[in-house]
């Protein structure tokens, strides 16, 4: 596993995302401007990030992106991956070693592979940006409001009300 200005970029764009969280979609031009990158690279890492199930996008006038679960589900080896092309020493992992060199290389290789893999899997979107996990609030509409006040709630044992 590597992390490149591609692995990066999508970290910051799902971290823009994710502090818009609740609110609407956000629109192709607000995340460029947070993350400061091109339109067509900002469409390719949110191709990436929606092809792996990240993020979730409308179309439309009022469309926009979204995280497509919450924050604190989404790990950064999991946006990593996503974005990242295959690594650049993939070959030194699969090769078969025939010089010492080339173990040496093959095993140091291996083990940053494996704790780069095993940092990012332990943070959290949610974790980085200190995002407090909420259950989704129910806020009852002026209707059930009234509702609730002609018919409050019975204490089971008296029927009488609170």
């Amino acid at each position: 596993m590597t992390l490149s200005e591609h692995g990066w970029n999508a970290i910051m764009t799902m971290a823009t995302l994710a502090t818009h969280m609740g609110a609407e979609a956000l629109r192709l031009k607000d995340i460029r401007a947070q993350v400061k990158v091109s339109r067509p690279y900002m469409e390719r890492t949110l191709a990436k990030l929606r092809q792996a199930g990240l993020v979730e996008g409308i179309r439309g006038t009022g469309g926009g992106y979204y995280l497509s679960k919450p924050a604190h589900q989404i790990t950064l080896a999991e946006i990593v991956t996503a974005a990242e092309s295959p690594e650049p020493h993939a070959q030194w992992l699969d090769m078969q070693p025939t010089t010492v060199e080339q173990l040496v290389t093959q095993e140091i290789w291996r083990e940053m592979d494996n704790k780069l893999h095993g940092l990012l899997a332990s943070v959290t979107l949610g974790s980085l940006l200190r995002i407090e996990q909420r259950r989704p609030s129910y806020k009852p509409g002026l209707t059930a409001r009234l509702i609730a006040k002609m018919f409050p709630p019975r204490l089971p044992e008296t029927g009488m009300a609170y």
